[in-house]
This record gives C-alpha cells, sequence and structure tokens, in this order.
C-alpha cells in the first residue's frame, strides 16, 4: 500500500515542477531567422537598507524619450511592481 502511495506522490511532484508557471506570465517563442525585438522593461529598485522602492528612472540611468507604464496583468499591480519601457532595443537571433 505504501508503494502505490509513494509512486503517486513523486508523480504529483513532478507535473507540479513540470507545469509551472508563473501566474498571469505568459511564455514568448522567438523564431531563428524572423527579424524580432525583444522587449525590454524595467522595474522598482529595492534595497535592503530602505523599507521604500525607488522609482528606477528616479535614480541616474538612461532614460528613454518617452517613459511609458507597462501593465500586462494584474499580479504586477497587487505586487507593487512598476513596469517601465527600457531605453534599449534587442533583436533576437539578428
Amino acid at each position: 500500500m505504501v508503494r502505490p502511495l509513494l509512486l503517486l506522490l513523486l508523480v504529483t511532484v513532478h507535473l507540479s515542477l513540470v507545469l509551472a508557471v508563473l501566474p498571469g506570465v505568459a511564455p514568448r517563442n522567438y523564431y531563428e531567422g524572423i527579424d524580432e525585438a525583444v522587449d525590454l522593461k524595467v522595474n522598482k529598485m529595492t534595497s535592503p537598507r530602505t523599507q521604500l522602492p525607488y522609482a528606477y528612472y528616479s535614480l541616474p540611468f538612461c532614460k528613454p524619450d518617452k517613459i511609458e507604464d507597462v501593465r500586462e496583468n494584474l499580479g504586477e499591480m497587487l505586487a507593487g511592481d512598476k513596469l517601465e519601457n527600457a531605453k534599449y532595443t534587442v533583436r533576437y537571433l539578428r
């Protein structure tokens, strides 16, 4: 009786690890030969020395011409993430 339960437990743990995806995050596929831009985003800056996070662009980093808030899902808002566009452009397999 112990063996079937152990097997069931191992299968359940394996499936939960294989199928684990962060909530609200959809995987994105990039293909070789197709000129695609990779969206870069910046987030808030946190420190173990202070309780309050800093907005990324309040610090001396290169800023894009127009800073736009990027909201992808409700979980980011609830977690307090402040995603904004980055200045840099990255191309996949170019």
